[in-house]
């Protein structure tokens, strides 16, 4: 989730097209609520059934479920392939890739018992929207970016789920995120031949409630709301502009540390049936308010003119500073809530002595930003996992297909075109998890 493409409100109502930088490194996703191979396998539809190490980022309510200490880790590798291709000859125009790994979620729980009541408690890492990817846009043979981007938005978890009575579990979790990410960016066109570099550097929290009510032992139903909220960021832009033989290289820099990002809060409904006691089946529905999300003192750089000092091109008021835009689309005509419809299964299968889960699932997204075509697109997905449970050690992997198509908005466009051209999304998402539960077998 980077800054997208757009056209920017500055003061005065006037609007002002932001460059073509901030265009091209546009990001389509929605933000899912949780980590872990064996919930992405089961589609993400997790927010009733949430009862190992993940608990903590779907439904807090699930750390409950905890009856032995346990440390459990995550990896994810992804991959997102986004084509622009004209809507009347399906010619190719752009190609947008980019790869990326990271580890993305690390946590240690321990149960315990007060009085009556009995629960576990958590300290998790997750990285909730990773930034970490090499890219490369290309259009036709002479238009060329490249970007380096490492980091992301992470979450340092402090969770707590009780099991209150025989059917309902309350759950509840401080967040404190950090990080942020850094961007090397190299662009080559016939106009432009530059190198620039972006840190940005967030900090804020926020908290997340779950619960869990069991009426009866094949049913669960489950809620999940994660509170709005400002955090505080530090940004700092450098660019190089390269000259030819008779135009002498020149640099701009400039940094703010009143940068403000107010990002959404959601709110989730989930229910879980287990036919058999083999067979697992759940179902979904998530919304998070990005309408809501936006971020304040944003700038960029312009290329500075020859022999004019950095000093001298500073961001300016009405052309390269905006007092507050919606983020990520920083469209004010361009924002929508997201939504997320999941569905997944899970079915053990016994060979002998091992316990071998298959899982499948489907989902819905609906993105946050408009399509040509009218309203917001809905990107879909289909995922399968399996796990195998060795001891105490329990490993989990799962594949994530999401595919999408939409048509650029005027404004997303160079120049206007009165038959948009379409965009084509393609990713690819492998989670692995590890689990290690201690005192005994599982």
């Amino acid at each position: 989730m980077t800054a997208c493409l757009l056209v920017a409100a500055v003061p005065g109502g006037a609007q002002v097209r932001l460059p073509q930088d901030e265009l091209d490194l546009q990001v389509r996703s929605s933000v899912v609520q949780g980590s872990g191979a064996r919930a992405f396998g089961m589609g993400g539809a997790f927010l009733a059934r949430a009862d190992d190490a993940t608990a903590a980022s779907w439904n807090p309510a699930g750390l409950s479920y905890l009856r032995r200490p346990e440390i459990s880790a995550v990896w994810s590798r992804a991959t997102l392939d986004s084509r622009v291709k004209d809507a009347s000859t399906h010619a190719l125009l752009k190609s947008d890739v980019r790869v990326g790994q990271w580890p993305d979620f690390i946590s240690g729980a321990w149960p315990f018992e007060f009085g009556s009541l009995r629960g576990a408690g958590q300290i998790s890492y997750q990285r909730v929207v990773s930034f970490t990817n090499t890219r490369t846009i290309k259009s036709g043979e002479d238009k060329r970016i490249e970007a380096t981007t490492r980091g992301g938005f992470d979450v340092l978890a402090f969770g707590t789920g009780l099991q209150v009575s025989r059917g309902l579990r309350l759950g509840a979790a401080y967040n404190h995120w950090f990080n942020g990410y850094d961007q090397s960016l190299s662009r080559k066109t016939p106009a432009v031949n530059s190198d620039q570099t972006v840190n940005f550097e967030l900090s804020g929290w926020n908290l997340h409630f779950g619960l869990l009510w069991s009426p009866n032992e094949k049913l669960n139903l489950g809620a999940s709301a994660k509170t709005s909220f400002t955090s505080s960021v530090r940004m700092r832009r450098n660019r190089i502009d390269f000259g030819d033989a008779t135009t002498p290289d020149t640099t701009n820099a400039f940094a703010r540390d009143d940068v403000r990002l107010r990002l959404p809060g959601a709110v989730g409904v989930g229910l879980s049936w287990r036919p058999q006691n083999t067979l697992t089946l759940s179902l979904d529905y998530t919304r998070s308010f990005w309408s809501d999300s936006r971020i304040d003192n944003f700038f960029t750089l312009r290329a500075c003119r020859a022999n004019e000092q950095p000093q001298d091109c500073a961001p300016l008021l009405d052309q390269d500073f905006y007092p507050s835009l919606p983020y990520p689309t920083l469209d004010d005509r361009n924002q929508r809530d997201t939504e997320e419809l999941r569905a997944g299964a899970e079915q053990v299968v016994f060979f002998r002595r091992v316990k071998w889960p298959l899982r499948v699932g489907a989902f819905a997204d609906k993105q946050y930003f408009n399509s040509a075509r009218g309203g917001p697109p809905s990107f879909t997905g289909l995922t399968a996992g399996t796990g195998l449970i060795l001891g105490s050690m329990l490993v989990d992997v799962a594949y994530v297909l999401e595919w999408g198509r939409y048509s650029l908005l005027d404004n997303q466009l160079e120049t206007p075109d009165p038959q948009p051209p379409d965009v084509v999304v393609r990713a690819h998402r492998l989670y692995v998890s590890a689990i290690y539960r201690f005192g005994g077998r599982h």
